[in-house]
């Protein structure tokens, strides 16, 4: 039976861009996808972006949030969160969004995305023991990496509810939309770097910096282009630098497309969107050795400056690009919309012999 015959009803919960950070990204996809299908979407809007459109309805704050998910609820709509899993917070807004269900709705769906969750859970039985029972409420849990779901598993978590599962669609790269100043920068810079950046030592800024200088001194052509949260700001304005602060995604591929490498010198990540679009896109990746990282990429031990430098210089000679980074043989979104069918048919009695709403 189709999704649109079945008359499935979708809210998503999350971040909206903008800003364009990973999950605002994922969840922008997954809604397009969505329509596509025939489903009848809205998202639910509890990022700082706070925006209200046709089918994106504003979340932020406890009050919002708690009518936002009574309303969908009461539309029988299956609630699908994305949060990150590495603070409390999260973990209680999880918590509201799996006991939100009407009594013969579908259960809810959770995907984790953030590398940071299992250094989270594994710090205190007492995170361990909010996740548990926020993850109780959901008929499924999808983590973006296999570190997220052996976490979950220590928290107790049974492993069957678990689907492990990279938040990416290899067949819904958008269309591009280069930056103005991308052009004359990429036609003096050879080769060229690019990498998605933000405040704080999580991304990795401290030791891509030195690294590009290491390059530099090798190949005096070499440049990178820096998007992101602070990347417009005083520490990118140097030689061999072009710093753009935070850009639209589509303008985000643009530059990517348009790189020699990726770069992704991350000390905590799940499955970074940005490194399997930059393998779609033909790109050669650069990654610390944190989290999933999908075949193609050439790996360095987090946290190692000088690594990363010979890294660099090493795809930077390396001829050619990669190919998609996609997982081999499917599409995660279409496991993502085959939970969602399991589940709907369940709460209306159609579920079909030997359903799985748990597909690793």
């Amino acid at each position: 039976m189709s999704l649109h015959a079945m008359r499935l009803r979708v809210a998503l919960i999350g971040n909206w861009p903008s800003p364009y950070g990973g999950v605002a990204v994922h969840v922008a996809a997954l809604a397009r996808a969505a329509r596509a299908r025939g489903v009848d979407v809205t998202v639910l809007d509890i990022g700082r972006g706070d925006h209200e459109a046709e089918h994106v309805r504003p979340a932020r704050g406890p009050v919002r949030y708690a009518r936002a998910l009574s309303a969908a609820a009461a539309e029988g709509r299956l609630l699908h969160l994305h949060t990150n899993g590495a603070n409390v917070r999260s973990w209680l807004v999880a918590l509201a969004a799996g006991r939100a269900r009407l009594p013969g709705g579908p259960r809810a769906v959770l995907t984790l995305h953030s590398g940071s969750a299992p250094a989270f859970l594994g710090r205190s039985a007492a995170n361990r023991a909010v996740a548990s029972a926020a993850c109780s409420g959901f008929g499924t849990v999808i983590a973006v990496s296999e570190e997220i779901a052996a976490a979950l598993a220590a928290a107790g978590v049974p492993r069957a509810k678990v689907a492990v599962l990279p938040a990416f669609s290899p067949g819904l790269i958008e269309a591009r939309a280069a930056p103005p100043a991308l052009a004359p920068f990429r036609a003096a810079h050879r080769p060229l770097l690019a990498a998605a950046l933000a405040p704080g030592p999580i991304y990795g800024a401290d030791l891509l910096l030195p690294a590009l200088e290491a390059l530099r001194a090798r190949l005096p052509g070499a440049g990178l282009v820096a998007f992101g949260e602070g990347t417009d700001g005083p520490a990118y304005r140097r030689p061999g630098i072009l710093g753009l602060g935070e850009i639209e995604h589509a303008a985000a591929l643009a530059v990517m497309e348009a790189a020699d490498v990726f770069v992704r010198p991350t000390r905590a990540d799940g499955d970074a969107v940005s490194v399997r679009e930059a393998l779609a896109l033909g790109c050669r990746v650069v990654a610390s050795a944190i989290g999933h990282r999908p075949e193609g990429c050439l790996i360095f031990p987090a946290e190692d400056a000088s690594a990363l430098a010979a890294c660099l210089a090493e795809a930077a000679l390396r001829p050619g690009g990669r190919g998609p980074g996609g997982p081999p043989g499917r599409d995660s979104f279409d496991v993502v919309f085959a939970i969602y069918r399991a589940h709907h048919a369940r709460a209306t009695g159609e579920a079909p012999p030997g359903a799985d709403a748990s597909a690793t």
